[in-house]
């Protein structure tokens, strides 16, 4: 009832001013914030201009209240109006954050499909050629402390094809299930995404559903991935329509905590400040955010990596080794 009791107190003091638009400004919110009688006749007589008699209506009704309303320390409330507009600002940096990361996981997608296989060419060439450098050493009996040297280079080399023959197959998946969805599909999953992420982001919830914060995000993430517009959706509907509220202004009425809880939002500002900064310096975002011809882009790197690929043939077929896969 606290907040009917505040609203009634502006328009009371809005009458005392004659501010008829302070008045009309609070009249749909204490519609729909309580079904006490006496208020809807108040409204009523608010809405038909009847002033005095709905003045002294609030009045008797305020002091019938203060008789039974226990007093709430009005700090309690500056600071969870502190803590939504942080609340706000940090779900803008988050969302911008994500943004760029899905512009950036788009781009390194699109270069692992056009890239890839070059790509995995030349790394298993190197591969091929660490390897038999290393049996020819062996071979020679030529062993020194620089066989330790070439072991790792070999190791490395074998590592290095791996890995990336693993992330340009996964980045292919992506690719082949969003080209299995319509524009307007891949748009939608986008939104939803976007939309559910910021209902349930683990820095946004109260630190008391963390845990169930990081379950739907990791759901989130997985069907995004999949191209699972269904499940986002489902999701999205569970948490718009959940009976109780996840960010801590919705549910935290201590003083200490709510001041523990904007001074931790406010070094998580910070902190995603300063990796937006550095996000935004780093080559990769740097070339995403400039580049204005992809299609030349590709053909020169195309070009270049054929031209790696011919020259790594050249020093195995030099060389003598025998390339082996």
């Amino acid at each position: 009832m606290s907040k009917p009791i505040k609203r009634l107190e502006i328009i009371k003091n809005a009458i005392e001013l004659e501010d008829d638009d302070i008045i009309a400004s609070q009249l749909p919110h204490l519609k729909n914030e309580t079904d006490d009688p006496v208020i809807d006749d108040i409204v009523l007589a608010l809405e038909e201009k009847r002033y005095g008699e709905a003045v002294a209506a609030i009045m008797a009704w305020l002091q019938s209240q203060r008789a039974i309303v226990h007093w709430q320390d009005p700090r309690i409330a500056a600071c969870k109006l502190e803590l939504k507009a942080l609340e706000e600002q940090l779900r803008d940096l988050i969302d911008k954050r994500n943004a760029r990361i899905a512009r950036l996981d788009e781009f390194n997608d699109l270069y692992m499909s056009r890239l890839g296989p070059l790509m995995t060419e030349v790394l298993r060439l190197r591969k091929v050629l660490a390897e038999a450098s290393l049996r020819k050493r062996e071979a020679e009996m030529n062993l020194d402390d620089d066989d330790i040297v070439a072991r790792r280079a070999r190791d490395e080399a074998r590592e290095q094809y791996e890995t990336y023959r693993e992330q340009q197959q996964k980045a292919q998946n992506r690719r082949d299930r969003q080209e299995n969805m319509s524009e307007s599909d891949r748009q939608e999953l986008k939104r939803l995404w976007r939309q559910a992420s910021k209902l349930c982001h683990p820095d946004l919830v109260d630190d008391a559903l963390k845990a169930e914060a990081n379950d739907m995000m990791a759901q989130l993430n997985q069907a995004r991935q999949r191209g699972d517009l269904t499940t986002i959706r489902s999701l999205l509907a569970r948490l718009q329509h959940g009976h109780q509220p996840m960010l801590a202004s919705d549910r935290l009425n201590d003083l200490s905590l709510l001041q523990r809880k904007v001074a931790s939002i406010q070094q998580q500002i910070t902190s995603l400040n300063t990796e937006m900064l550095k996000l935004a310096k780093e080559k990769s975002w740097l070339l995403v955010s400039t580049l204005t011809n992809p299609e030349a882009y590709f053909r020169q790197q195309e070009k270049a990596l054929s031209n790696t690929i011919a020259t790594l043939q050249k020093q195995i077929l030099e060389s003598g080794f025998d390339e082996v896969a």
